[in-house]
């Protein structure tokens, strides 16, 4: 599987996620569930996910100003814990880095998943990645914390939508689909 098959999975499921979210009570997507320095709630994990997804991409893969800059409010409100935006302007924010992203990912060659990315602001001894690699890093940021979304979503009774991989695979055999 190529990273943008992959992201093709991450953002169906991700748009199943936000579904739920969006009837989901606000004070339980504000609760501090978690007692971490940075995420203290839903929101928190969300907003975090979609940043990190813009600054990779965007700024340490492609050079580019984060898609960020465009949302005044993101930046005023995005840092945690305890976000202030809410989950309108989280999904929009999200929507935009999802646009770029997928345009990026849908352009790489074999050749630019191979070339080296170096992080200036990492410690020597861990600088240097395969592009390949980096992407496949941010892909499973956000496989982790939306597994994460869903577990805490549970702990407040409520069901998340089904997000694994398999359900968005092709199936080979010409059976009727899973329940």
């Amino acid at each position: 599987m190529n990273p943008a098959t992959l992201y093709s999975h991450l953002t169906r499921a991700r748009r199943d996620l936000l579904g739920t979210l969006r009837a989901t009570p606000a004070d339980v997507l504000r609760l501090s569930l978690l007692r971490g320095e940075r995420f203290h709630s839903i929101l928190d994990l969300l907003i975090h996910t979609a940043e990190v997804e813009d600054g990779w991409i965007h700024g340490d893969f492609q050079g580019l100003p984060m898609v960020q800059d465009r949302f005044p409010d993101i930046q005023v409100g995005a840092a945690g814990p305890d976000t202030t935006l809410g989950l309108d302007a989280i999904e929009a924010y999200w929507q935009a880095v999802e646009a770029d992203t997928r345009a990026y990912l849908h352009a790489l060659t074999e050749a630019d998943l191979e070339r080296t990315v170096t992080l200036d602001d990492w410690p020597e001894g861990h600088r240097q990645f395969t592009l390949s690699g980096l992407i496949w890093h941010v892909l499973l940021h956000e496989v982790r914390h939306t597994a994460q979304i869903a577990a805490l979503l549970r702990t407040q009774g409520i069901r998340p939508p089904q997000l694994d991989l398999l359900f968005s695979l092709p199936a080979l055999d010409a059976g009727p689909a899973a329940p």
